[in-house]
């Protein structure tokens, strides 16, 4: 070969290894860039995570709201119902004790309030009181306060938590136990 050659060969080969470089280098730009990006994602992360569980316990909140307060607008809703329907009835034993005898009356009457009774007291046993709502959301405040993150779930169709089986005995009838919290 000659020195032409040889040369000309040489600044072919030096041309391409330049090249290849720069190749090199615009390849680590990109992956640095990626990296950048992926740094800044992992930042992020404890961010959107904690925004998550922050919006899904004001959804549960909420809902947990809405339900108390529809129950007992509900309950106040049956009770101005049975209190209309014991007003109609009372009007109707009045007219119709007009035209029966005081005996069949008494015992219309007796029986028509046993069962407004038993209506009354079916709703007093079933919808709870306004005390018995302001203690549940007391107790929900409570959990949210500690960050109380009950370990719940559905067991044989019925809600159920998980409690510590050896701190039990609690409350009047010794049937609270202490909740075991998620961590």
């Amino acid at each position: 070969m000659s020195d032409d050659s040889t040369k000309q060969h040489l600044f072919a080969l030096m041309a391409h290894a330049e090249e290849q470089q720069k190749n090199i280098d615009q390849t680590l730009d990109i992956i640095n860039k990626q990296q950048a990006q992926i740094e800044s994602l992992h930042k992020q992360l404890p961010n959107l995570a904690q925004q998550l569980f922050t919006d899904s316990l004001k959804d549960a909140r909420t809902s947990i709201e809405g339900d108390l307060n529809n129950h007992a607008t509900k309950a106040a809703q049956d009770l101005r119902q049975a209190s209309r329907e014991a007003m109609q009835a009372t009007q109707e034993i009045r007219e119709a004790l007009t035209r029966l005898s005081w005996k069949f009356g008494f015992l219309y009457v007796g029986g028509l309030l046993a069962v407004t009774f038993a209506l009354l007291l079916g709703l007093v046993v079933y919808v709870p009181s306004l005390d018995d709502i302001a203690d549940r959301r007391a107790t929900i405040a409570e959990l949210d306060r500690q960050n109380g993150n009950l370990d719940v779930s559905y067991c044989g169709g019925e809600i159920c938590a998980r409690v510590m089986t050896k701190k039990c005995k609690f409350g009047l009838a010794n049937d609270y136990c202490v909740l075991d919290l998620k961590d």
